[in-house]
């Protein structure tokens, strides 16, 4: 929680650096908990949500920080053909990430790769078991008084980025168990849409005059 926070109050420092483009990220997710292992899937894939703002921090040439807000839902979802059930996790989490982006090509855009961490707070959630399209639970999470609702995630990113748009699949996965009883990792493949807003153009001394 408190690293959460500490992040939260860095990002405004690096955003008064000189920032080439900022912009929504949208997109969608399907999500799995995985048992344990890394980049093991489990189950069907979750479907859900994933909305957020990108700030692009130049670096280098080819090189530049991503810092992303956003808000993505996590979870999985099961089917037990015996038992005619299907149980439905839903979580959801605000994130930051923080990737570096790197170009495979001297110009800025074109084809990119991106790696970083995430840090995670659990918001929201619910649970729900249907057996033959009947409702046999449904029941929302309980987030406050809980005391592991932070979560640390690794991700990894392939783009296309054509100047005003950047179209990318994300994998990330958490890094950290939410207790020693129950080892399983959020799993998410995201399909991310960010649209970069125009940059302010300088007004030229014949405008100002």
């Amino acid at each position: 929680m408190r690293s959460l926070l500490l992040s939260l109050l860095i990002v405004p420092s690096l955003l008064n650096a000189q920032t080439a483009r900022t912009g929504p990220r949208l997109g969608v997710g399907l999500a799995t908990i995985s048992a344990g292992q890394f980049l093991e899937w489990n189950g069907l894939p979750k479907v859900g949500p994933l909305f957020g703002w990108s700030f692009e921090i130049p670096w280098a040439a080819q090189a530049s920080f991503l810092i992303e807000p956003m808000y993505i839902t996590k979870g999985s979802l099961v089917q037990n053909a015996q038992l005619r059930t299907w149980t439905s996790n839903r979580l959801g989490y605000l994130e930051l990430p923080v990737l570096i982006k790197f170009s495979l090509q001297n110009d800025p855009g074109g084809i990119y790769l991106a790696g970083g961490a995430i840090g995670g707070l659990w918001m929201n959630g619910r649970y729900k078991v249907k057996q033959d399209g009947n409702v046999l639970t449904d029941q929302k999470y309980t987030v406050s008084g809980t005391s592991n609702r932070t979560q640390v995630s690794l991700a990894a990113g392939m783009g296309w980025d054509i100047g005003t748009s950047a179209f990318e699949v994300r994998i990330q996965q958490s890094v950290t168990p939410f207790s020693p009883v129950i080892r399983g990792q959020n799993l998410v493949v995201g399909l991310h849409y960010t649209y970069y807003l125009p940059a302010k153009k300088e007004k030229s001394k014949k405008e100002e005059d």
